[in-house]
């Protein structure tokens, strides 16, 4: 998701990945209206977060090629922008989510009730055709990524910083929906920053970016993943997560007005080994 609530050079609204995506949604501009965009022949309709949360990241394998993946929902970003068309495809033996963003910032979404402290150990693996060496997570009007994996956490509001609370309730207001407690958001940047460096969103500090992959190295093949999400929150927020309530997967490429491509694996949270 990016700086989801940041608007760009031009003054317009850029993001709207977390009041809703995720139990996640983004506060962009002006907020309102989002869910109400139709959707296109195919696509599920997008999310509005009424849909009740599963036990697990229900896995693309299961899906069917061609059509999008059940169990996950759309989140339209902007109502001026195309969307980021997303489906599951083979590829070889693997049935996987396929992204393409052109200009574009839709978020898909995976509702979910998990407790870190029982199942910390995220597993997910992508793939993209290429990267741009300017985008950069850490610029709003740069904000592009060809590969992110959103993760968000319930916790307890009222803990929350007023300039953050006023901000919640800003997006609740225009949405309907709460932000998340707090949003980690594993990230591909374009090359500037280094593996591990971590950047919080441009608006919120409930939003922290961590870069798992930069610049163009590992391009055109899968690449594999294993995180241990409650060190990782631990590490980016100094304590312990609360529940994760959204697994999202995000191909974003408005800022710039850019092409990605992208393909996505199955996504698991396991318990720790003994």
């Amino acid at each position: 998701m990016p700086s989801m609530i940041e608007p760009d050079a031009r003054g317009l609204p850029r993001r709207r990945w977390l009041a809703g995506a995720l139990g996640l949604g983004v506060a962009v501009g002006s907020l309102g209206g989002c869910a109400s965009v139709p959707p296109a022949d195919g696509e599920a309709a997008a999310d509005d977060g009424t849909h009740p949360p599963a036990p697990e990241v229900v896995p693309f394998s299961s899906a069917v090629p061609g059509l999008p993946p059940e169990g996950w929902r759309p989140y339209v970003l902007r109502r001026d922008l195309t969307r980021t068309r997303y489906a599951v495809v083979r590829d070889g033996t693997r049935r996987v989510l396929h992204a393409q963003a052109a200009s574009s910032a839709t978020g898909l979404r995976c509702a979910v009730h998990i407790d870190p402290a029982e199942r910390s150990q995220l597993r997910f693996s992508w793939k993209v055709r290429d990267v741009h060496p300017k985008a950069d997570i850490s610029e709003a009007v740069l904000d592009d990524a060809p590969a992110r994996l959103i993760v968000a956490f319930d916790g307890d509001h009222t803990r929350l910083p007023l300039r953050e609370r006023l901000l919640f309730d800003q997006v609740e207001l225009f949405t309907g929906q709460r932000l998340p407690f707090a949003t980690l958001m594993y990230v591909w940047d374009g090359g500037r920053h280094a593996v591990d460096t971590v950047h919080r969103n441009h608006r919120s500090s409930r939003i922290q970016y961590l870069t798992v992959q930069s610049g163009t190295e590992g391009t055109g093949r899968w690449l594999h993943y294993q995180r241990d999400v409650a060190a990782d929150y631990r590490r980016v927020y100094g304590e312990a997560p609360g529940t994760i309530i959204g697994v999202g997967v995000l191909t974003d490429a408005d800022a710039m007005k850019l092409q990605f491509e992208a393909w996505y694996g199955d996504i698991s949270l396991r318990p720790a080994r003994a």
